[in-house]
């Protein structure tokens, strides 16, 4: 079961043994968006798996606290404080992953594999997307768990997320549906990205970063989000094929890899 502490606003997991990994999942999802990694990354890595402040189990930020990626970055730095983890290796999903190099820029990230990570957008992006999915989330909660045993309402329901959302899970989707609709943080957390960007051009060189993108993604599509100005030099950019906003979802192998060679490149580093 998940597991809260007085001293910050997070739900959290803790599995597996290993150098300590910590998973952020992105606006209006939870911590089985990673469902598809888990026992993989569960094998080699100390798992420090977090619902954000109004997701999932974690409760709600207190009235007119910010909810900026900065200030969800500095909730799991308290989080952090409070297990005794200086610098784990930090993996994150849209939001998630901008919270995720808000951390290295912090300097609490031993490395950062960011999966179509928010915050490298122009300032003409209006998130219809964003509110449409929610929208429906709440519409068809009640009726969800029934509704996506059906093929083609998942592939209706995940066409935003994946570039196959037929063949996901029927539970996976169940869950995240129920996450989404559920999310009493969701509004603070989109106001919290409004109008501003992420931005790491000044990172050092010595935090391995990769950011990946799926091919398809149609909730941070490449034309107005993938904007790679931001970003240090030494970042890597990554496109998968056949992958849509959840590259996760899509390939969990190719994101498994890519985690494991953005830790190897941080490992490497400590050995010179």
């Amino acid at each position: 079961m998940p597991s809260t502490t007085k001293r910050v606003a997070v739900s959290f997991t803790r599995t597996g043994e290993g150098p300590p990994l910590l998973l952020v999942h992105g606006l209006g999802s939870h911590q089985q968006v990673w469902q598809p990694l888990l026992p993989e990354l569960e094998s080699r890595f100390d798992v420090i798996n977090v619902d954000l402040p109004g997701h999932g189990h974690a409760p709600r930020l207190a009235p007119g606290s910010p909810a900026t990626p900065e200030a969800l970055a500095a909730e799991l730095v308290k989080l952090l404080d409070h297990l005794g983890v200086a610098r784990p290796h930090v993996v994150g999903s849209s939001l998630g992953g901008w919270i995720a190099l808000e951390l290295a820029k912090a300097g609490r990230a031993e490395s950062v594999t960011a999966f179509a990570p928010a915050g490298f957008w122009d300032d003409s992006l209006i998130p219809v997307v964003a509110h449409t999915n929610r929208l429906l989330a709440r519409a068809v909660k009640p009726i969800a768990p029934t509704l996506l045993k059906s093929q083609t309402m998942r592939a209706i329901g995940f066409w935003t997320s994946s570039a196959t959302p037929a063949q996901l899970d029927t539970q996976l989707t169940t869950e995240a549906t129920t996450a989404h609709a559920s999310a009493s943080g969701w509004a603070a957390a989109l106001l919290g990205t409004y109008r501003t960007n992420c931005d790491i051009h000044d990172l050092s060189a010595t935090v391995p970063v990769t950011i990946v993108w799926g091919d398809r993604d149609r909730i941070l599509p490449k034309a107005h989000c993938q904007r790679p100005t931001r970003l240090p030099p030494h970042a890597r950019w990554i496109r998968l094929s056949q992958c849509g906003h959840v590259p996760m979802w899509d390939q969990p192998q190719a994101s498994l890899e890519l985690i494991d060679e953005t830790v190897a490149a941080s490992e490497r580093r400590i050995q010179q």
